[in-house]
């Protein structure tokens, strides 16, 4: 059966027997997982053994996508694998970092099993390679996404209240509509059938790109102050909301927070004050602008959407982090999607 991702696996399959020597194959193609689906069931024979793979097919030039594999195949029958078109010499040491098995149409590999060790590096990216840049993945567009994913019923709504609610101008929502529906992601069918076709794969895409192409233009800024002070601080005041290691304490009380992540809104000069802040550029408080325009949820005032949480977590690139992270997605996120549907 051949599907979109075919060529790559294909690729990336010939290319790792190239460099290794391994003879690999595919089992079983579109396999429902917990976690939605997942592209094959790889397996890769060594000597005698044979060890096989929950693959994703995925394009990754970020760290966050290696976390978010890892999570959407936990639990899966088979040790979990990434299969891109390229991978870097630093994510393929985040992978190996993470135990996620890898392979890419360059060569590039890291395999573990028993009796069975692959690690290739440094196999420069295929040309045939390239990047296509969709409306929905600009920094407005990545706003828009954003809104409908927190508020999907805002599909129901006119381009008017979604531009207020991404705070972006009127403009800008309709081309980013038309690319997430072009590429089958929403339904725009009148009335109630309006929808997010795949919440997990558009949630999958706003995280990989949200930490290179929006959050860059929220202006961070790094601050210090006294730990045992401001894990006590109350946002509420300042119109401001925790994310990252502290939204998940407080969502999910996973984690002792160390950084914390603030998404406020200017001026900060009551909040800096408030809080007894100094600037420093190594700082553990980073404030960033708060960039949606819906109530909050109910009971979390001072805390972000779950889905931004969910994001800053999975770029730390921290085991515990990721657990975190995993949590909020099956506490929070999973349930507002089934929902959503």
């Amino acid at each position: 059966m051949m599907t979109q991702e075919t060529p790559v696996l294909q690729a990336a399959l010939a290319a790792l027997g190239q460099t290794t020597g391994l003879a690999a194959r595919v089992l079983e193609q579109e396999l429902p997982i917990r976690q939605g689906r997942a592209d094959a069931l790889v397996e890769v024979a060594a000597g005698r053994r044979r060890h096989r793979f929950i693959a994703v097919v995925k394009t990754v030039d970020r760290f966050e996508t290696p976390a978010q594999v890892k999570r959407q195949l936990a639990g899966s029958r088979a040790a979990p694998m990434l299969v891109a078109p390229h991978v870097t010499a630093d994510i393929a040491r985040c992978c190996r970092d993470l135990g996620l098995a890898f392979i890419d149409t360059a060569g590039n590999a890291y395999i573990e099993g028993p009796g069975l060790l692959v690690w290739v590096t440094g196999q420069k990216r295929p040309t045939e390679v390239k990047h296509n840049r969709f409306r929905a993945l600009k920094p407005a567009g990545l706003r828009v996404a954003f809104a409908l994913l927190c508020r999907p019923e805002l599909l129901g709504t006119n381009y008017r209240e979604m531009a207020r609610a991404a705070e972006v101008g009127l403009g800008t929502v309709g081309p980013a509509i038309d690319d997430l529906k072009e590429r089958g992601l929403v339904q725009l069918t009148g009335g109630a059938a309006r929808r997010i076709l795949e919440p997990l794969r558009l949630l999958e895409e706003w995280v990989t790109h949200y930490h290179t192409t929006l959050r860059p233009k929220l202006h961070p800024r790094r601050f210090d102050a006294g730990a045992d002070m401001i894990e006590k601080v109350d946002l509420k005041p300042y119109g401001a909301y925790w994310g990252g290691e502290v939204a998940a304490d407080k969502l999910v009380h996973a984690l002792k927070p160390a950084t914390f992540t603030i998404y406020a809104r200017e001026p900060l000069a009551g909040l800096v004050a408030g809080l007894r802040l100094r600037a420093r550029p190594g700082g553990s408080v980073e404030i960033l602008d708060a960039f949606w325009n819906f109530a909050p949820e109910l009971g979390r005032p001072d805390v972000a959407p779950p889905i931004l949480a969910y994001a800053d977590l999975l770029a730390t690139r921290d085991g515990r982090s990721i657990e975190a992270a995993t949590l909020i997605y099956e506490r929070y996120i999973e349930p507002s999607f089934r929902r959503a549907g």
